[in-house]
């Protein structure tokens, strides 16, 4: 009896002697060149997944805003369409913001996916940490576009300052 309590003892105290610690990430996926009548797809929802997908896997907590379409990027990327978004991650407690831009081409009734422009902010400076452009739409299949998604990821990943 007492070596059970003693190794219960031992077990918890090394359980607690290791810190876990996790940063808060949120997502905002925004999608530009699009009219309000043209269908994207699911590229948006994929690109969202597979960038969450790496971080909830690197052992980060991910929340995300609704995805968002606008028709053109605007000059200043956390400009006032955004401003909203950015400032409940914050209360929220979000450590890092990432704004992702998913670039389309019109063709017609239906959308293409050019490309995607991720930038990293940390939330409390409200300073740009990275920004990478991706190319998007590029996959042969959705599973083959999901592995650049989570590819950019990890990519995106490695630039912050807590990990």
């Amino acid at each position: 009896m007492f070596y059970k309590r003693l190794t219960g003892m031992v077990l918890l105290l090394l359980a607690l002697a290791f810190p876990a610690s996790a940063s808060m990430v949120c997502f905002m996926v925004v999608e530009t060149g699009i009219n309000e009548g043209a269908s994207s797809g699911q590229y948006s929802s994929l690109w969202e997944g597979g960038l969450m997908a790496v971080f909830f896997e690197a052992g980060h907590i991910v929340t995300n805003s609704p995805i968002v379409r606008i028709e053109k990027k605007p000059s200043l990327d956390i400009s006032s369409a955004f401003e909203s978004d950015f400032d409940e991650a914050v209360n929220g407690g979000a450590d890092y913001f990432i704004l992702a831009f998913l670039e389309y081409k019109d063709q017609g009734e239906r959308a293409v996916p050019t490309g995607m422009a991720l930038k990293l902010y940390n939330s409390i400076t409200r300073a740009l940490v990275y920004e990478q452009n991706f190319p998007a739409g590029t996959g042969r299949t959705l599973d083959e576009e999901y592995q650049i998604a989570q590819n950019a990821g990890r990519i995106i990943i490695s630039h912050l300052k807590d990990r």
